[in-house]
């Protein structure tokens, strides 16, 4: 399998070309931050007549242009720095060689615009973690700049900064104030884009041990300054060892700005829509592991993600992992599109975590990592302003993070994956990439295992899957947000995920935070009331409330329509289906339907003209006719309408309070029903497409056959029936279970297959079970196909006495066999004798008797009166002449004389 990490290019070789200089003129190129914008700072020293000196410039990776800032009169190590918006002033942090032959931090800032500017010392000299930041302000000021300086566990502190703009005057940058905005912080990041700081700290009252960390975040703003928008509580280990102590040091990482030690590996992530992520990736050994030398130990890798959004956190880890292996193998936090966090382990896995404000949290994707070069990776960035890019920050090296359709489907395909990873790829390709052609794809792989216990839990995730996708897609803007209330997945978030992994065993498992509202600022309690920003749209987003007051506005909890709740109330209702009674229904699909279902049908009928194109393109095996007056598909469809309407309905009306204090449109009934037809409409379309592809995939191609239904039954040959009836037994199961309509003729197509492909008594079995019905059509191909020999004959009796009384009525009047006459005089003398007659035509009864008179005197007695005789004087004397058939009596009387079944 190929590697995740997809190569763009060597920041050094596009440097080297840019400033067409030779590769031994550049030395100590590095990268130093990234701004708003997303271009990167760089530094390099180059040879000169003088010597060597270190050049600073900013880099636009896009399109591959560097921009030089500034050349320094000599060689400085310069390890971050930071540019203002204008170009015109940087701020850069050197480390340098100290007593002791400690690093120490020093911080400049030099006017870039002035010339022979000389670097203005900021007076910080410590072995604490130094960096600096530029703030962006949304309106422009020439005059006055604001930047952040990092000290690690000390302070982080904001500088207001005066430029002058006269070439005269020597003091050209004035620190006119500066003003501590945090204490003794632990772990810090700036998030650029939307010039926000995440820090960590810890508690110091008279409550706490000064153990309890927690994660803060400032927002900065134009006027006012700052202000801290959310607090959340963290669990993290000891702090007894400070980086000090520790023989690695510091980690200076520019990319992002990340100030902290060597114990937390900690990464932000945000989106404008009120994203955000907490990723924690960490090292612990068993309780129980025993002591072992360090090299030789093994150890959990671990991360959490804390989706403030949904108001959950999922947690990971992989077991039995060398320690040597688990310091290559630091994992890389990245998001994947607009829906998914990517989380790569280098040589080991990579995770595809379905955490996009979409939707809930769920359908999260395990992909084994192989053919990676262990040596290749160094320290790994995440850059900003374009999602799914890394950096390595040792080599300098830009990485595109991408998941292939080829990753995704071999891990589909792999021995180990598991139902819900499958499932998860499966929506993954339905509902986020919308990319049937791989659906078909994974399909051929699901028959080819058809077998396997989860086939029919696979096919249901295509059924569930593909008509969220359908519906969605078409829904109006006014009626989206009813899409939060249709099922999305048959995929059960609660369970943990277990999947092996070379030797490892990966366990991801997803809680629930207690009421995150309490973490947050509501934009009632903002400096400026409901500012419109990342965390206004994170508040609007996060599920629960914390005050009486917030609860009016806040999300409630999404409750989705379980098609299994329509399944369970329909194996109910079918257990007295009876089509020959039931009247039409009003659906969108019934010829005699209400006006607002036919309204509602012709909606539909726009939205599902794709489906209908792609169904057209592998025909049906069958004929789409049911020959009973009202079908069972339309008996499924209307339960599905009605429950699902007042589904939407009862959710909707919930929800009226919250969409109108944010002034959103609120769903009406019409967007309810249209909403509920078109979902009714294209659960039919999917299961019809299905039932196609499926056929294909078990290799009978209805558009190269001429023959449909049970002559092409007749025409396969005996293992192509086998393989067919397999496929679509597991098709019927999977529709059934989620109570979705299956295609017309359907269940006639399926019965005569089973007839074929089972011995009688399993095909007993399965109509016993209600498996497979036995309607008009299937039982007058059946009853054909059976010889009326002696086994034939008990066969037939066989399946007519499991159909309802009329329909079995009809089939012996049309069955010319002695034993049906007999059957059915029985029946008729029973029902005079019971009183239960029918009159027929006077005349039509005595020219029968007329033509069959000899036949009464053909078995005399003693007395001169045939037993014939002497029934029929019987029956005469329960009913008037009209209402006895006495051409069946006589014809029954005569064929019980003969041996009939040999």
């Amino acid at each position: 399998m190929t590697s995740v990490l997809q190569k763009l290019f060597d920041i050094p070789n596009v440097l080297l070309h840019l400033l067409e200089i030779d590769s031994k003129d550049l030395n100590r190129c590095k990268i130093l931050g990234q701004e708003q914008n997303g271009e990167f700072l760089l530094s390099w020293d180059q040879k000169g007549n003088g010597g060597s000196y270190t050049v600073v410039g900013l880099f636009f990776y896009t399109i591959r242009k560097i921009q030089v800032l500034i050349k320094l009169n000599n060689s400085v190590n310069i390890i971050q720095a930071s540019v203002n918006y204008k170009n015109s002033v940087l701020a850069y942090v050197s480390k340098e060689p100290f007593e002791n032959s400690t690093d120490h931090y020093r911080a400049f800032i030099i006017h870039l615009k002035q010339p022979f500017a000389n670097p203005i010392d900021l007076n910080v000299s410590s072995n604490r973690q130094t960096m600096v930041q530029f703030l962006y302000r949304k309106r422009k000021q020439s005059d006055n700049e604001r930047f952040l300086l990092f000290a690690h566990e000390t302070s982080i502190t904001l500088y207001h900064l005066e430029e002058n703009t006269s070439e005269s005057n020597e003091n050209s940058l004035i620190v006119k104030n500066r003003e501590i905005v945090v204490n003794q912080f632990s772990w810090a990041q700036w998030e650029p884009q939307y010039q926000s700081l995440f820090y960590i700290h810890y508690s110091n009252t008279a409550y706490s041990d000064g153990t309890d960390a927690s994660l803060s975040a400032l927002q900065f703003h134009d006027e006012p300054h700052h202000e801290t928008v959310f607090n959340v509580p963290l669990n993290l280990p000891n702090r007894s060892k400070t980086a000090r102590d520790l023989p690695n040091g510091y980690y200076d990482i520019p990319v992002p700005l990340c100030v902290h030690d060597s114990m937390l590996d900690i990464r932000v992530l945000t989106d404008a829509r009120g994203f955000v992520a907490v990723c924690h990736y960490y090292l612990y050994q068993g309780v129980n592991a025993p002591p072992v030398i360090d090299h030789l130990k093994n150890v959990y890798m671990a991360f959490s993600v804390t989706l403030l959004h949904h108001g959950s956190v999922a947690h990971c880890n992989i077991s039995s992992v060398p320690i040597t292996r688990a310091y290559e193998s630091r994992p890389i936090f990245t998001m994947q599109g607009d829906q998914h966090l990517l989380v790569h382990f280098p040589n080991i896995c990579t995770l595809l975590l379905d955490v996009g404000p979409d939707h809930e949290p769920g359908c999260h994707i395990v992909i084994p990592s192989q053919d990676e070069n262990k040596n290749r990776l160094g320290n790994i960035a995440t850059t900003i302003g374009s999602a799914g890019t890394v950096i390595d920050l040792t080599s300098m090296t830009l990485y595109e993070t991408k998941i292939t359709k080829r990753h995704l489907v071999e891990a589909f395909k792999i021995s180990y994956a598991n139902l819900a990873n499958q499932q998860a790829i499966l929506h993954y390709f339905m509902v986020h990439r919308r990319d049937m052609d791989i659906v078909n794809q994974l399909l051929n792989s699901i028959v080819a295992n058809i077998l396997n216990i989860n086939c029919s839990k696979l096919l249901q995730e295509i059924f569930v899957g593909n008509t969220y996708a359908q519906v969605k897609r078409n829904l109006l803007s006014d009626a989206v947000g009813l899409a939060r209330y249709l099922p999305l997945t048959t995929s059960n978030h609660s369970v943990p995920l277990d999947v092996k992994i070379n030797g490892h065993t990966l366990t991801l498992l997803q809680e629930t935070l207690e009421n995150p509202r309490v973490m947050l600022l509501s934009p009632r309690q903002r400096l400026i009331p409901f500012r419109d920003d990342l965390w206004t749209r994170l508040w609007e987003l996060l599920p629960g409330g914390s005050t009486a007051a917030d609860n009016a506005s806040s999300r409630l909890e999404i409750s989705r329509f379980s098609n299994k709740y329509v399944a369970n109330k329909l194996n109910i209702s079918l257990v007295c289906y009876q089509p020959e009674v039931l009247s039409r229904c009003s659906t969108p699909m019934s010829p005699g339907g209400s006006m607002l279902a036919n309204s509602m049908a012709n909606i539909a009928i726009s939205d599902i003209s794709h489906s209908f194109q792609m169904a057209a393109v592998i025909l049906l095996p069958f004929i789409e006719v049911d020959t009973s007056t009202a079908s069972k598909q339309e008996h499924v469809i209307s339960v599905n309408l009605r429950e699902l309407s007042m589904h939407l309905l009862k959710q909707s009306s919930m929800q009226s309070n919250t969409l109108r204090s944010r002034s959103m449109p609120e769903p009406n009934a019409m967007h309810v029903h249209a909403v509920a037809t078109k979902y009714a409409s294209s659960q039919l379309e999917i299961s019809r497409s299905l039932c196609a592809h499926l056929t294909l995939a078990a290799g009978v191609d209805a558009r190269q056959q001429k023959l449909t239904g049970f002559q092409l039954i007749d025409y396969i040959e005996e293992e192509q029936r086998r393989s067919l009836f397999t496929v679509l037994q597991r098709y019927a199961h999977a529709a059934d279970t989620l109570a979705f309509p299956l295609p017309q003729g359907f269940s006639s197509f399926i019965t005569y297959l089973g007839y074929k492909v089972l011995s009688n008594s399993i095909f007993n079995q399965h109509i016993r079970c209600n498996s497979f019905l036995l309607n008009v059509d299937v039982m007058k191909k059946i009853l054909t196909d059976i010889v009326d020999n002696k086994d034939g004959v008990m066969k037939k009796l066989d399946l007519i006495q499991n159909l309802p009384h009329s329909r079995a009525k009809r089939l012996m009047n049309q069955w010319s066999h002695p034993i049906s006459i007999m059957l059915r005089a029985r029946e008729h003398a029973s029902e005079i004798l019971g009183g239960m007659t029918t009159r027929l035509s006077h005349n039509r009864r005595n020219i029968k008797y007329r033509q069959n008179l000899s036949a009464t005197s053909a078995f005399p007695s003693q007395h001169r009166m045939s037993p014939l005789e002497t029934f029929l004087e019987l029956l005469t004397a329960k009913a008037v002449l009209a209402d006895i058939d006495y051409n069946l009596l006589v014809d029954a009387t005569v064929s019980s004389t003969k041996d009939i079944l040999n």
